[in-house]
């Protein structure tokens, strides 16, 4: 059943139907874990028994009422459409949405950050014996499987395939596997070296020429990101302890404010590399890691760029050289979601682009707010339409091309 009282900004009106959404999430609670992905998680559910997470919760059925309340207010598994597609795009025409980026929420996202952890933390799902990252791999499959059952769904839901290996071969695989299949998003954690090799390495060129030609996105996402830091002792003192912990990162003051981190440096290396001169199709967008970094990475690595040959043996010519600045690299080739608390409008007014960001839901999280809409439209009232339909409409269509 849904109640009709539009949960649609005034202002968004006009674009009801056709606004995209860079950042949702699929939330399946562990009950339900075998049923959505398959007999392969049994030791994982198994490994959760005595989770405190939300995602431990009972969830008999996604059946909570869609409406303007419950859609914006509604949490994890008991959001409508949380974890039922026919749900989720029931949920998507009545906010307007007409097509949405659907990040793991559960196997895929917790068997990534296992892979990252299974060696260095054996207390970590200690039930789960044997090569644990191999099994791991086995979750992200799992998650893989899915998107693919889900994309021949719908077109609207692009769930977004999870790209990890040891190595090169095996990376540019599993990628070509899920595209081929009819998956329209990969995910590539940004806080490790992609197929052990740096982004902007040689090695990778056929698989960003295969991103590039299936107009698929390359993203990164909050999540993953053990490996950048080695240590988490980082985040060792007092002030940082007794915050909340939420289903993908810690909310503590030092983890928010480096967040963002491991995608930067991800950014910069294929940028300043060359990997947008030689893929110039390529589409990378980077979700809920914030967005307010963006213009002063562009001035900095615009700044380098013009002074580099103070630093060069050479010219950097032929197949080094940059033919662009970088920052029109990122203007052109990049997109990048909001949280809702983000002063947008501020962003716009020092560095003018208004082209890169994009709205996101974070939908079913709570990290997306209460009124994401309301949140993020207001700070762009005073730049008028053009630049609304710009971060509701028009730039996530480099991520949801149709």
């Amino acid at each position: 059943m849904t109640q009709t009282t539009s949960p649609i900004p005034t202002v968004l009106q006009p674009y009801a139907g056709t606004i995209l959404d860079a950042d949702s999430h699929e939330y399946t609670p562990v009950n339900m874990w075998e049923e959505q992905f398959g007999s392969v998680v049994r030791p994982f559910v198994e490994a959760h028994e005595n989770s405190k997470m939300p995602i431990r919760a009972f969830v008999a059925a996604d059946d909570t009422e869609i409406s303007a309340d419950t859609v914006w207010n509604t949490k994890f598994a008991k959001a409508p459409g949380a974890f039922d597609w026919d749900r989720r795009l029931e949920v998507m025409d009545f906010t307007g949405i007409d097509r949405q980026l659907v990040f793991s929420g559960s196997v895929g996202l917790y068997g990534t950050s296992f892979f990252f952890r299974a060696d260095a933390f054996p207390n970590m799902y200690r039930s789960i014996e044997g090569d644990r990252k191999a099994y791991a791999l086995k979750l992200i499959k799992a998650h893989n499987d899915f998107c693919i059952r889900i994309a021949r769904k719908s077109d609207r839901l692009r769930q977004v395939g999870i790209a990890l290996a040891d190595n090169v071969e095996d990376l540019y695989a599993e990628v070509k596997r899920v595209v081929d299949a009819g998956v329209r998003a990969v995910w590539i954690p940004s806080a490790a070296l992609p197929g052990g090799v740096s982004p902007a390495h040689p090695r990778l060129d056929p698989l960003w020429d295969l991103l590039a030609a299936a107009n698929v996105p390359l993203l990164a996402h909050v999540g993953a990101d053990f490996e950048f830091l080695k240590t988490a002792k980082w985040r060792d003192a007092p002030q940082f302890q007794g915050w909340k912990a939420g289903e993908e990162f810690q909310m503590d003051p030092w983890t928010l404010s480096t967040l963002h981190l491991p995608v930067q440096n991800f950014l910069a290396t294929m940028v300043l590399g060359g990997v947008f001169e030689r893929h110039p199709g390529l589409r990378f967008g980077a979700c809920e890691v914030t967005a307010q970094w963006v213009g002063p990475l562009a001035q900095n690595l615009d700044f380098w760029h013009e002074h580099q040959r103070k630093f060069s043996l050479g010219n950097m010519e032929g197949n080094l050289r940059l033919s662009m600045k970088p920052s029109d690299y990122i203007r052109r080739n990049c997109r990048f979601s909001l949280f809702d608390i983000e002063p947008v409008d501020i962003y716009i007014d020092q560095f003018n682009m208004p082209e890169v960001y994009c709205y996101a839901s974070d939908y079913p999280h709570p990290e997306g707010g209460r009124n994401p809409m309301g949140d993020v439209s207001n700070r762009l009232l005073r730049f008028g339409p053009e630049v609304m339909k710009k971060v509701f409409v028009e730039n996530c269509s480099w991520l949801l091309p149709n």
